[in-house]
C-alpha cells in the first residue's frame, strides 16, 4: 500500500489511487480510444454538414453501444446535440431509459442541456478538449 496515492479532499474525505501504474495507463488509454471516438465523430459530423463540431459515444462493458455526431441542421432540430443523440439511440438499442451501467464520451464540455439529458439518463461522463489542440 506503499505505493498508492493518497489524496485529501477539502472536505476530509481520502481517496486512495490504485497502486498499479499499469492499470492506470489501461484506464488512460481506454479514456483515450474512446475520447477519439467522439472527436471523430464530431469531424464526421461537421464534414456531412449536420451540425456543429460535436461527437459522443455511449459506452458499456468496454464496448460502443452508439456514435453519434450532432444532428441540429440535418434534423432541423436545436435539441439534436451530439449527446442527446447518443442518449436517445443508445435507449432505443438498449431498449431501457436508465443507462447506469454504461458511459458517455463527449468530444467537449456538454451544454447544460446535455448535462441534464446525461443527468436524467444516469450516465458516468467523460469529456475532452481535444478539439480545440486539434
Amino acid at each position: 500500500m506503499a505505493d498508492a496515492n493518497v489524496v485529501e479532499a477539502n472536505d476530509g474525505t481520502i481517496s486512495v489511487a490504485s497502486a498499479f501504474a499499469a492499470h492506470q495507463q489501461v484506464v488512460q488509454d481506454r479514456d483515450h480510444k474512446f475520447l477519439t471516438e467522439a472527436v471523430g465523430e464530431a469531424y464526421k459530423g461537421v464534414e456531412c454538414g449536420d451540425g456543429g463540431p460535436f461527437g459522443a459515444v455511449v459506452v458499456r462493458n468496454d464496448e460502443i453501444v452508439v456514435s453519434c455526431h450532432n444532428m441540429v441542421l440535418k434534423n432541423t432540430d436545436p435539441t439534436a446535440h451530439a449527446e442527446v443523440t447518443a442518449i436517445r439511440e443508445a435507449c432505443k438499442k438498449l431498449n431501457q431509459i436508465e443507462l447506469a451501467d454504461c458511459e458517455i464520451y463527449a468530444s467537449c464540455e456538454p451544454c447544460p442541456m446535455c448535462f441534464g439529458a446525461i443527468h436524467l439518463s444516469r450516465l458516468k461522463v467523460q469529456f475532452s478538449n481535444l478539439l480545440a489542440s486539434a
